[in-house]
């Protein structure tokens, strides 16, 4: 089942009070005699119920489906002459993809070639299709590209948002035009208001319910079956304007990174911007991390999101606003390694560039898919990396140029290969050093129809990175014995001896110590009346008295010995061990006394007043936590000393 992302008790109740809050949204005026307004005139009103007539649907695509996302690799783009856009935009995008351009016939082909010529246009790459239009927003009603399960590239069709028939047969004429396989899918839609990320989840506002009876699970159930979209988040849209299009306001950048409009606190419509930010800011991309939402400031509706990705480089419309400079560092800022080029345009807040230019799909696109390791790790001597790599040309892939390209720290990329596993799935494994504390990566790989791609598509500027933790020293297995000699050998690396066998770390000076057969071992464990060890206590076996923490004894001839033992905060112990012919291990308990805070070996007032300066931060020295600690809470407050002044009161 569609995962339903709208919130749609909040969203109807912030709707509402937008209606309230805010004037009718209205529409701008429209004097272009070669193209329909993209809002609907009042005579095509009288004829809404035009809007799917005829309209074929079919069988729904084999999955697994792809809605193939404007950030993946495009072969190019798709227009309308006359235009909506500069000519300077059309010879720029010429000269790095296909510009296919619609015209209703050989004369107005005739016209477009000369204005592209005189405006310096790659006529290498533009490709003329004719065929009758009513309006220049290909975005609005050109082709939807996906990959089906056979992994080919197909067009989806749906009926378009707008009784204009000229316009809502392109999506066929197209995918005549490519020789792609078309499905009908019966959902009232149109492009302005729909993006996806590439991976199953798309963003549209919640026009698309409203144009579709408000039937929610048909909308959604129609978006998985068609193009994939397992998660679908609607929303309210966020400027409340005429056209309720989503890409007036928002755009993903990549898979986990979202742009949102951002407009002053005292604009009508803050509180929805506002809203929409929060709650992408709180979903889930479909690499697992929560989305990065970047703001794009339009404090005059600037339309600033409604750019075009078009490979390495991002269209940005620009009005001559001192914020259009903001605005394209904001982009360069988020998409690191891409060309951002701002351009002029007769845009509008509801109307710019992304709404008339439509993106075309690289058809034969070698597709990289990965989701990245993000985030930190623990350190471990290899990472695994593993990625689908699908040719949708067919063509052989060039096993020996399928790579991953990583760098430890800030050191120079490397190369390791990725090796087939099965199907279109690769892997390969970043090795990592005990000193490497991040690692960047990217992917690359080629095939047989000249195809060169990277993942992410920017290649080594958007490489993803991920943090690993200090890694443990490490430890080393060490075997010793005494050869031709009686006795025993021991090693004492930090405090714990070590049996033969045992592992000790790398760059330690670790003792060893020779016991011959003259004398025995004595082995004291300290341990307080609770159970737990006793660190730094003194021994004294005899006459021999060892270092703090110094438990054994070593050489210990036959006899009988007293010993004392003797620790900060606890009570002294005395004890007495026979030697005979054998190592000894005694275990020693060491008491301590009740509410004796400053370790005087008794419970007076002066260690309710060593009680007292501690809890008040004066740091008495000496200070015997565990004798303080009445009440074992793990604390030293007003409890533990009420309960010291009750056990003097009961001892008077």
């Amino acid at each position: 089942m569609i995962k339903d992302t709208v919130l749609p008790v909040l969203f109807a109740i912030l709707f509402l009070f937008s209606a309230s809050a805010d004037s009718p949204p209205q529409s701008p005026k429209w004097d272009d005699p070669e193209s329909l307004p993209q809002w609907m005139t009042p005579e095509e009103k009288l004829r809404v119920h035009e809007i799917g007539l005829g309209f074929v649907k079919t069988p729904a695509p084999l999955s697994p489906i792809r809605s193939i996302a404007e950030f993946e690799r495009l072969e190019g783009v798709l227009i309308r002459y006359p235009l909506g856009i500069p000519l300077g935009l059309v010879a720029d995008m010429s000269q790095h993809a296909k510009v296919y351009t619609i015209v209703g016939s050989n004369w107005q082909k005739d016209q477009a070639i000369n204005a592209y010529n005189n405006a310096g246009a790659n006529m290498s790459n533009c490709e003329f299709i004719i065929a009758a239009t009513n309006s220049y927003w290909t975005r609005d009603y050109g082709p939807w590209f996906i990959a089906d399960g056979n992994n080919q590239v197909a067009i989806v069709d749906f009926p378009y948002n707008r009784p204009r028939p000229n316009d809502n047969a392109i999506p066929g004429v197209m995918a005549n035009y490519f020789n792609l396989q078309m499905y009908g899918m019966d959902l009232v839609h149109t492009g302005g208001n729909y993006m996806s990320d590439g991976l199953g989840q798309a963003a549209s506002t919640d026009l698309v319910y409203t144009e579709n009876q408000n039937n929610q699970s048909f909308v959604n159930s129609q978006m998985e079956d068609y193009l994939g979209i397992h998660t679908y988040h609607v929303t309210i849209d966020a400027p409340g304007s005429y056209i309720e299009h989503i890409d007036t306001w928002a755009k993903f950048l990549d898979v986990d990174k979202i742009l949102i409009a951002r407009v002053s606190a005292s604009h009508p419509r803050y509180w929805a911007y506002e809203q929409v930010a929060d709650y992408f800011a709180n979903q889930t991309s479909s690499y697992g991390t929560p989305y990065e939402v970047i703001r794009i400031y339009t404090p005059n509706g600037e339309p600033y999101t409604n750019s075009l990705i078009l490979n390495e480089r991002v269209y940005v419309p620009i009005t001559g606003s001192t914020w259009d400079d903001d605005a394209l560092q904001t982009y360069a800022d988020a998409m690191p390694g891409y060309e951002i080029l701002g351009f002029h345009g007769s845009w509008q807040s509801t109307d710019a560039l992304h709404c008339r230019v439509k993106d075309v799909a690289d058809l034969g696109m070698l597709y990289i898919e990965h989701f990245p390791i993000h985030g930190e790790h623990e350190y471990q001597p290899e990472f695994d990396i593993t990625a689908d790599i699908i040719p949708y040309s067919g063509a052989q892939l060039f096993t020996n140029q399928l790579l991953v390209h990583y760098k430890a720290n800030e050191g120079p990329f490397e190369t390791i290969p990725l090796s087939h596993q099965a199907g279109h799935s690769f892997s390969a494994s970043i090795p990592i050093s005990t000193t490497d504390t991040l690692i960047t990566y990217y992917l690359s790989a080629a095939d047989a129809s000249g195809r060169n791609e990277t993942w992410p598509l920017i290649g080594a500027p958007g490489a993803r990175s991920f943090s690993i933790l200090p890694a443990e020293e490490p430890q080393y297995i060490v075997e010793f014995s005494i050869i031709n000699s009686s006795g025993t050998l021991t090693a004492k690396p930090g405090h714990d001896y070590l049996e033969s066998g045992g592992h000790v770390k790398e760059g330690n000076d670790d003792l060893f110590k020779a016991t011959p057969d003259g004398g025995f071992e004595i082995k004291e464990w300290m341990l307080d009346g609770n159970g737990n060890l006793v660190n730094d206590a003194v021994i004294t076996l005899g006459d021999t008295k060892n270092e703090p923490g110094e438990y054994i004894f070593y050489n210990v001839s036959p006899g009988t010995y007293s010993y004392t033992v003797e620790a900060e905060c606890y009570i002294n112990h005395n004890g007495q061990i026979v030697v005979i012919n054998e190592n000894k291990e005694v275990v020693s308990i060491l008491n301590n006394v009740i509410g004796d805070a400053n370790d005087d070996g008794i419970t007076n007032l002066l260690d309710v007043i060593t009680m007292v300066m501690y809890f008040e931060n004066q740091n008495p020295v000496p200070f015997c936590f565990n004798n303080a600690d009445i009440n074992h809470d793990g604390n030293i407050d007003i409890l533990d000393v009420i309960a010291v002044v009750n056990i003097l009161q009961a001892t008077e």
